[in-house]
Parts: C-alpha cells; structure tokens; sequence
C-alpha cells in the first residue's frame, strides 16, 4: 500500500469512524460540537405521550456545557448518575433517556436540577411538567404526578400545556370527572387546540355524557383524522376509541 493511500486510511478512521459507531449504537447518541455548545442526535424515540422536549428529537442548545469536549459529553450519557449543574445539559441528558425509555435515568435528573433552584423559570416548568408525565405514565404515582404539576400550576397558572397536562394525570389516575375543569381551561385558552378538545372529549366519554363528547369531538375530528397515523400512542388509542363510539352524523 503506497503511503499516501495508508495516511489518508488513517486520517479517514480518524475522523469518522467515532461518529459512524456512535450512530450504530442504538442507546448512544451522535453528538458532535458546534458554536456555543453541542449538537445531539438519538435516532427513532420511544412513544412517550406528552412529554415536552426543550429541543424537539435534536438537542442543539446554543449554551456552554460545562464539559470540555463531545467525548466527555458522550461518556456522561453511559453514567448512572450525571452532572445537573447546567440546565441545558440537564435538558440534553433527561430527552436523552427519556426518549431511549429509561424514565428511571431521566426522572432524577429533573429532580435534583429542580432541587438546586439553578434553572430559569421559562426551564423549570417544563421540567416539572415532564417530570409529572413520567410519574404518572411511566410509575404510575398519579398522586405525585399530580402534586408536581399543582405546584408549577402555582406559578403558571394559565399555562396551557401544564393544564392539560393536569387533566391528563387525572385521567390516568381514574379521574376524570376531576380532570374536567383542567381539561376544559386548556381548551379555552389554546383556542380550542384539537388535540385538547380530543382529551377534553375523551374525559367527557369516560363519565357517559356522551352530547359533551360528540360535541368536542366533532369539532376537531377532520383536523384529527388528517395527523392520527402520526399520533403518539396514548392519543391514537384515546381517538381510537372516540372515533368508534362516536362515529359522525352523515
């Protein structure tokens, strides 16, 4: 082998052979450096409904990471206990885990960041906001879900996502007459968002005041049937199951 083709071999295995394992690795994500931060790629998620990502599937956060490099940042996520004293990563690392369906490895990230009082309150929120999803979904300790998300509500309190959110714990929990009012505020304030009205419609359903229903329902169902092959897997069964108890007057 002439030694410029061997040198270029080389320089080729240097500079992408880390990024073609790290795309190859199911539970490991491709990360690679940008200005101000790190840019994090984790492939096809797991269904988990109604959690807020702070970056959409691709976690670009323009915020200095206090980790000197891709490398250390990629060895965090194959820790059992990672760093929380950035907000950014904190948010990087939770969607991470989240999204692999390891709530267990995201939940205490939420919790501690949340504990120190170091994150902004435009961050905080949807840190207890998700938190409460994965309690609640994930645990099944509706009780605490619930209790999470009142208290965000506390400083929130006209904050759609948390409010829907609230009624969706509820629902969850075996509530639905309670998850109502929550439901119905979510609905007024987003500008009767129809994934809102599907859940307000569905809570209807659940307590037999099948009018209320239909009415909800109805009102959306053209905009659902267009997005529901792409729904989240708790939303397709909840219109699933409207679409066949209620099927539209012709």
């Amino acid at each position: 082998m002439k030694r410029s083709t061997f040198f270029t071999l080389c320089l080729f295995m240097v500079l992408f052979c880390p990024a073609i394992l790290l795309a190859q690795g199911l539970n490991t994500p491709v990360i690679t450096s940008i200005p101000g931060g790190f840019f994090v790629e984790w492939g096809a998620p797991v269904d988990v409904a109604e959690v807020q990502l702070d970056k959409k599937l691709s976690g670009s956060c323009e915020v200095m990471f206090d980790v000197p490099s891709v490398a250390a940042l990629t060895e965090m996520l194959g820790k059992q206990q990672s760093p929380v004293n950035n907000s950014g990563l904190v948010s990087i690392l939770a969607d991470y885990w989240t999204f692999r369906g390891k709530p267990e490895r995201a939940v205490p990230l939420y919790e501690e960041s949340l504990k120190q009082g170091n994150i902004d309150e435009s961050r905080a929120w949807i840190f207890q906001n998700n938190l409460a999803m994965l309690y609640s979904r994930a645990f099944g300790q509706h009780e605490k879900a619930l209790g999470i998300v009142e208290d965000a509500l506390k400083a929130h309190t006209d904050n759609v996502v948390l409010l829907n959110t609230k009624g969706l714990v509820l629902l969850h929990g075996g509530n639905p007459t309670e998850a109502i009012p929550a439901l119905q505020r979510a609905v007024e304030l987003s500008c009767q968002l129809p994934i809102y009205c599907m859940h307000l419609a569905y809570a209807y359903h659940q307590i037999g005041r099948t009018g209320q229903s239909y009415r909800w329902f109805d009102l959306v169902r053209a905009q659902l049937n267009e997005v529901a092959p792409g729904m989240k897997k708790d939303n397709k069964a909840m219109f699933d199951t409207l679409q066949q108890a209620l099927p539209p007057n012709n």
